[in-house]
């Protein structure tokens, strides 16, 4: 009796052989992702609510519309612990950013730097204390509408 090995049993045969390697070496492919990007980024999406309420209070006066803020352009300049130091984790931190808030299809508005401090001390345990506007972008024609009065629009 001859014993034919099917081309079909064969063809599976090798293929599930070969799937474990090729996803091994899928997985070895794939770029690792720094743990203080994605600490960085845990940051500023826990930060974002108060990031977008202070930017939404200094355009207010000028412009109609809320410029929106995206968690990727915010930039963490610098964050720092308030107190404590080596040997000494004290949770009262400052986190300065800075952010270019966007109308519709991300059309710059402007540049702003603020600093933010996390405490268990405040009661919303985050706290505006400083918020700078660096520079101002001119809005494309079809977006002048939204400028209020007193920001200069005719």
């Amino acid at each position: 009796m001859k014993f034919r090995i099917r081309p079909v049993l064969l063809c599976l045969s090798l293929f599930l052989m070969a799937a474990p390697a090729a996803t091994a070496a899928a997985e070895e492919l794939q770029p690792k992702e720094s743990k203080l990007l994605m600490y960085q980024d845990i940051m500023v999406e826990l930060l974002l609510p108060e990031i977008q309420n202070a930017v939404n209070d200094y355009y207010r006066n000028m412009l109609a519309a809320n410029p929106l803020v995206y968690p990727y352009e915010i930039e963490i300049i610098q964050a720092k612990r308030v107190n404590g130091g080596p040997g000494d984790r004290g949770f009262h931190f400052s986190v300065t950013l800075e952010t270019s808030p966007v109308l519709g299809p991300h059309i710059g508005v402007g540049k702003d730097r603020m600093t933010i401090e996390i405490s268990p001390l405040f009661p919303d345990k985050v706290k505006l204390v400083a918020f700078r506007h660096l520079e101002s972008y001119e809005l494309p024609q079809n977006y002048r509408h939204l400028l209020k009065a007193s920001a200069g629009n005719p």
